[in-house]
């Protein structure tokens, strides 16, 4: 995801647990000194708490995260590498406060007034989660052994405010993302370390008998302890030089420890997408960033339609080759979540030539809500069933001939596709168009239409588009008439 890989989500059992208890109290970790609660407050009596009570460090007491007087919750909400502009846009419209920008790991610290009953949704981001205590720091290339120092620390550190989150519910699981350009250990080897420190606080269950809080539950959990680990390394960069990667990397990791449950007041935003048989590539995240950036585009033009520079006739906005529809689907709760964009008259059309695919369009459609009314054509990519200048504004991902074509057929037919493109565009018209294709639409696609004066180029960037770190953002411009000489 955004080069964050969800590697698996698993815990240890309590059996497990218990047997490992002795290893987290072990000198040899060099954990800091604690003192031992006051069993009295113990919400479980079984045999096991009260023979080996959990540590709770002095200073957690009077951690300025556990006070009463402390801000509302802190949230980590990690991008996509390479549209952390969007991210930042976004937040910014949504009125958050942001703490703090780790920009080499893709992600975004803030805080939100948001609430359960008016939850806060964000569509840039791959991950979102509520971070509890602050962001731990492991030593280049760490091993399993310094990712449990650094987690037994943490959670007596914060022993108070994990108990205060995790007692809440009754099950819970260990959900780990990472986020690394070279793999050193998996989900499977972090998992049992991350439930050993929770369960030697005390913030989990410690034995089978043992109700001092939740128990763990693999697919009927109700919050996940959410492990977020990152070396920092730009992989877009090591995906452009492959000669240059041993040069990357070196510098200390970041672990971000936090909770994700149903009702956190800050949440994903989700197009629940049916897709069926189709071999659809389109994410979410990706489709509702690149529906971020193509409504900024709009925006703009509203401006201008407001100054008298362009027209304020209706808006369309097209797909030529929509697939079952994701990015369609994206546009449409993009511009709902933008309600101050007033757009007359405005529609969203989808062309493909699959029949399926088109049906699978309009069961997507019917089932979201949305003021843009959404339609679809059944059409040749190459003729496209419009006529001259009919579009605002294209959104595209044509295929980059991994799994519906071959990358000889995608580079013989991108040219025609992208020459319809500049035909159905009103001059003015912009096309973003997402494509792992750089050499074939910058050396054969666009030199081409910007001879004949065409399209002209406004905006590349590349990002990683799950795992696709060689992925671009491309966006194009057909150019308005020279003016007429009076």
């Amino acid at each position: 995801m955004g080069g964050v890989s969800m590697d698996g989500a698993a815990a240890a059992t309590t059996a497990g647990t218990e047997r490992n208890l002795v290893q987290i109290r072990a000198p040899e970790r060099g954990l800091p000194p604690h003192e031992p609660e006051d069993l009295s407050e113990r919400p479980c009596r079984c045999p096991f708490c009260l023979e080996v009570p959990p540590p709770v460090p002095a200073e957690s007491t009077t951690d300025p995260d556990s006070s009463p007087e402390a801000p509302g919750p802190t949230f980590a909400g990690v991008y996509p590498r390479g549209l952390a502009k969007l991210a930042l846009a976004e937040l910014s419209r949504a009125s958050v406060e942001v703490v703090a920008h780790l920009a080499e790991h893709c992600t975004l610290l803030f805080r939100t007034s948001a609430s359960e009953e008016a939850p806060l949704e964000l569509s840039t981001f791959e991950l979102l989660f509520e971070v509890l205590g602050g962001p731990e720091t492991l030593p280049p290339a760490p091993v399993i052994s310094d990712i449990a120092k650094a987690a037994d620390v943490h959670a007596r550190r914060f022993a108070n405010l994990w108990r205060s989150r995790l007692r809440k519910f009754s099950k819970w699981r260990v959900t780990v993302h990472r986020s690394h350009l070279k793999t050193r250990y998996k989900a499977p080897e972090v998992v049992p370390v991350i439930g050993d420190a929770m369960a030697g606080v005390g913030s989990v269950s410690l034995a089978l008998c043992c109700t001092a809080g939740p128990v763990v539950d693999l697919t009927g959990f109700e919050v996940e302890l959410v492990v977020y680990l990152s070396d920092g390394i730009d992989k877009c960069l090591a995906a452009s030089d492959t000669k240059g990667r041993s040069s990357l990397g070196g510098n200390p990791e970041l672990m971000l420890l936090g909770v994700l449950s149903p009702g956190s007041p800050c949440r994903l935003a989700s197009l629940a997408v049916e897709k069926g048989a189709i071999l659809s590539r389109a994410d979410d995240t990706v489709a509702l960033c690149v529906a971020q950036r193509a409504a900024d585009i709009l925006e703009d033009e509203a401006k201008a339609s407001a100054d008298g520079v362009r027209s304020t006739s209706a808006i369309r906005v097209l797909d030529p080759m929509c697939g079952v529809g994701t990015y369609l689907l994206a546009m449409r709760w993009v511009l709902a979540h933008r309600a101050h964009l007033a757009l007359p008259g405005a529609e969203l059309l989808g062309v493909d030539s699959d029949a399926e695919s088109a049906g699978l369009l309009q069961l997507n459609a019917g089932r979201t809500v949305g003021v843009w009314p959404l339609a679809v054509l059944q059409g040749s990519s190459t003729a496209l069933p419009l006529r001259d200048s009919s579009a605002d504004l294209i959104i595209v991902d044509p295929p980059w001939g991994q799994r519906h074509s071959s990358h000889y057929y995608v580079k013989k037919s991108f040219p025609r596709w992208a020459r319809e493109w500049a035909r159905v565009l009103k001059p003015g018209g912009s096309a973003v168009v997402v494509t792992i294709c750089k050499r074939v639409f910058e050396e054969n696609v666009l030199p081409p239409l910007q001879n004949l004066g065409l399209l002209e180029l406004v905006e590349s960037a590349q990002f990683d588009n799950k795992g696709w770190t060689v992925c671009r953002l491309y966006v194009v411009r057909k150019p308005l008439p020279a003016p007429t000489p009076s």
